[in-house]
């Protein structure tokens, strides 16, 4: 939310987003603006507002058809978290109840997420709670510089996140009560607008009218989509969905994973819905989908907020196909294509390895506001400051509903059961984008989450599949530089370059060092190796940053890596060193090594894997493009290569097209033998990157003519429990004064004063600004 919030006067706010009601409608009566005249303020204890606050808005019937319910000791039993919003306004027929333990305990109603209306969150200091910080005369948030106001900052977005995940909605209100003064808040995809701070007191008018039209307006108006139905449970809809699950079920079959996803997707305490996807363009009849709850939501308030649904059609759901839909709001801008009008040209073009477009679409008129209104404020200011034809830069986007379903329901890549099934699914997602690349698109957003495993019917082989092409870029497109004020794409998995330089185009290059951080992530999580501090390689190498002002940048440790081609396991001393060190990697201690195991479970020492190969070599042409000055360093000490001969090999066999595995050369070399200079070396080994055959040819050779593991996955060395994020690590080089971390769906709600972690079952897809103040 970094610079997305805009304060406006309660009129302002008013005439622009609480709409009057029509003239047939029953007017409130003048007398209520008055009732919230004695709730206590002065005790200082916020616990003694909420009965009084409910009771008031419910004996005056404020809003007719709904009710208000203090729901603050309760969370959502359906949540890991536990965050309850002080108070919520319910629709009548779905308010939360009281419930009584055997032993005759009572215990207050539970927040309900998927019903909310809006939530109520009450303070008790109008000047200390409150978390937007405000100029006189200025329409532009500031973001809160205190720890108290960053925590309540940081819990009100949580309850904005949590409806939005839960609900189909365009926008959602919330109300700030701070002591004897409150504000009305409008969050949408864009940003949020708050209202300038007033007495409700002595101005109760405006918060009891804002209440008032909340209760009589449409549904649409407020927020809720109305290309969305909720499914009823017991309804025909519901009946035919539960049997579909169950439907030729065969969990011997690798196919079944998709009837599964369907099937888990059914959860009992989220809502169901038939969703319209509307043609794009003119022609064409409206498609409907039913879908349970979403097996991949990115986190977030501001953003695209993308969620992904395995969906079968409405109108056949016993016999209809399964397919993936995608609900997101993307980016408008010039020169941004729809993610299916991507997918048409590559679809046309028979681009391998990627999804195939079944339908796509704009959901009606439904875009985001917040990013209109800035616009309005700031030309506002430019007559009346007198700098009318500047270039001023929206930090909002404006974004614009949209949904899209492809016929292939992938698996996430962390299903996969073994290296060289992974070394596979790499090398498709990589063929994909080369022949993409070869016809004018370049992905921009290589992540965990996009690479994906998909069961191919035709060839009977599980390969990998390049999803997500909404952030793609036609590489003939004449705007060289990026396209958007904030980087775009996947903090975690973005080559060094570019977080340290995010004005750039991404590269061939870029995207290939962004491959191999994923190859890196899912072999360090879930195969033998020899890092036994997995959770401080991943925060380190994955998660770190460094900032310079006000710009977030690459963490040291993984620029360090990419410049010495080393990935040193000595990371605590390699983060001490830091910019203070005279080379990155003073000397070279222990590297990270991937390991064999024998029939028996035990490791097998001293037997090279295929995979310490692929990621060196990787690592050396990575080190050329960074590499431009000579660097000394103590050389890896090198391990006599054991036999194989009593291991279990993986004898499956892997198709890939345009290969001979009896023509293959037994290795890539790095570069030329008669290349003698280092920087001549260096830029030979840069040369490997900036096509896709040198990588093509080396994951070939290992898949084709290496021995590998049998099934070598192992468990997620990540703590369930989660791992300790960069708010929580006093490394002396880099600023964490003003971090809350990239937290995931459904972690605790992010603060910048609590201890930060990341859950280990989770990959996060972040549009990002630096890394995420929980809004990929």
């Amino acid at each position: 939310m970094h610079r997305k919030t805009l304060i406006v006067t309660p009129e302002k706010f008013m005439e622009r987003f609480v709409p009057h009601l029509p003239d047939h409608m029953s007017k409130r009566d003048e007398s209520t603006s008055s009732i919230l005249n004695a709730i206590p303020v002065g005790s200082g204890r916020e616990r003694k507002m909420y009965p009084p606050l409910v009771k008031a808005l419910n004996d005056a019937n404020i809003c007719p058809g709904f009710q208000f319910v203090d729901t603050s000791s309760r969370g959502d039993g359906s949540e890991r978290s536990n965050e309850a919003p002080d108070i919520g306004l319910y629709p009548s027929d779905r308010v939360p109840k009281h419930t009584t333990d055997p032993d005759g305990t009572e215990h207050s109603p539970p927040t309900d997420w998927s019903a909310v209306e809006f939530c109520i969150e009450c303070k008790t200091n109008s000047d200390a709670h409150d978390p937007f910080e405000e100029k006189k005369g200025a329409s532009k948030g500031i973001d809160p510089t205190t720890k108290e106001r960053k925590e309540i900052f940081a819990q009100i977005l949580a309850y904005a996140e949590f409806m939005f995940n839960r609900q189909q909605r365009m926008w959602i209100f919330m109300v700030l009560i701070l002591g004897d003064h409150c504000r009305i808040i409008r969050f949408d995809r864009a940003g949020a607008v708050a209202t300038q701070k007033f007495n409700y007191k002595t101005n109760g008018a405006t918060l009891i009218e804002y209440l008032w039209r909340y209760a009589k307006w449409a549904e649409s108006t407020r927020g809720h989509d109305p290309m969305a139905e909720r499914i009823l449970p017991g309804t025909l809809l519901a009946e035919q969905m539960k049997a579909r699950a169950q439907k030729d079920k065969d969990t011997t079959k690798r196919e079944d994973y998709v009837r599964r996803m369907f099937e888990e997707s059914l959860d009992p305490r989220w809502y169901w819905w038939k969703l319209c996807v509307k043609p794009d363009g003119k022609e064409g009849e409206d498609r409907f989908f039913v879908v349970g709850k979403q097996n991949f939501q990115a986190p977030g308030v501001v953003g695209r907020g993308t969620r992904g649904y395995v969906a079968l059609p409405a109108d056949n759901i016993a016999d209809g196909k399964f397919c993936y839909l995608k609900d997101t709001w993307r980016v408008v801008g010039p020169d941004i294509d729809k993610e299916g009008t991507i997918l048409e040209h590559l679809n046309k073009h028979e681009v391998n390895y990627i999804p195939t477009l079944e339908c796509h679409g704009d959901v009606g008129d439904q875009v985001t506001q917040t990013d209109a209104l800035w616009d309005e404020l700031n030309r506002r200011n430019e007559i009346e400051e007198g700098k009318v034809g500047e270039d001023i830069v929206s930090p909002l986007k404006k974004h614009r509903h949209y949904r899209i379903a492809v016929k292939e329901v992938g698996q996430p890549m962390s299903d996969f059961t073994s290296s060289r099934q992974l070394a596979h699914a790499l090398w498709c997602c990589i063929t994909a984008h080369s022949e993409a690349y070869k016809i004018g698109v370049i992905h921009r957003n290589i992540s965990a989450g996009n690479l994906l495993l998909y069961y191919d019917a035709k060839t009977d082989e599980q390969c990998g599949l390049l999803n997500d092409w909404e952030l793609s870029k036609r590489t003939d497109n004449v705007h060289l530089h990026a396209r958007q004020l904030d980087r775009i794409g996947t903090w975690q998995f973005m080559s060094a370059m570019t977080l340290m330089t995010p004005g750039d185009p991404v590269t061939v290059e870029d995207e290939l060092e962004s491959f191999f951080n994923v190859l890196l992530y899912f072999s360090v999580r879930f195969l033998p190796h020899n890092c036994e501090k997995v959770a401080d390689f991943m925060h380190a190498y994955f998660d770190d940053y460094s900032t310079l002002g006000n710009n977030y940048k690459c963490g040291f440790y993984k620029k360090a890596c990419m410049e010495t081609g080393h990935l040193d396991l000595d990371i605590t001393s390699r983060l001490k060193e830091g910019p203070k060190a005279t080379t990155p990697v003073a000397k070279v201690r222990e590297c990270l090594e991937f390991s064999w195991m024998t029939p028996t479970g035990a490791l097998a020492p001293g037997v090279a894997h295929p995979l310490d190969m692929i990621i060196t070599t990787i690592l050396q042409w990575i080190k050329g493009r960074y590499s431009l000055v000579e660097r000394k360093r103590k050389a890896s000490p090198a391990h006599a290569a054991e036999s194989t001969a009593n291991l279990l090999i993986n004898n499956e066999e892997f198709d890939l097209p345009g290969y001979d595995p009896t023509a293959l050369p037994k290795v890539i070399p790095l570069y030329s033998q008669d290349t003698i200079s280092e920087r001549a070396r260096a830029e030979a080994c840069a040369a490997n990157l900036r096509t896709h055959s040198a990588i093509h040819d080396l994951l070939a050779l290992a898949i084709l003519n290496e021995d590998w593991p049998v099934a070598d996955k192992m468990p997620d060395q990540l703590p369930k429990n989660g791992y300790q994020h960069s708010a929580d690590l006093a490394i002396e080089f880099t600023n964490l004064s003003n971090v809350s971390g990239t937290l995931l769906h459904g972690a605790n709600p992010p603060s910048t004063a609590s201890s930060r972690k990341r859950l280990a079952a989770e990959v996060d897809e972040l549009e990002v600004a630096g890394p995420s103040k929980r809004s990929k």
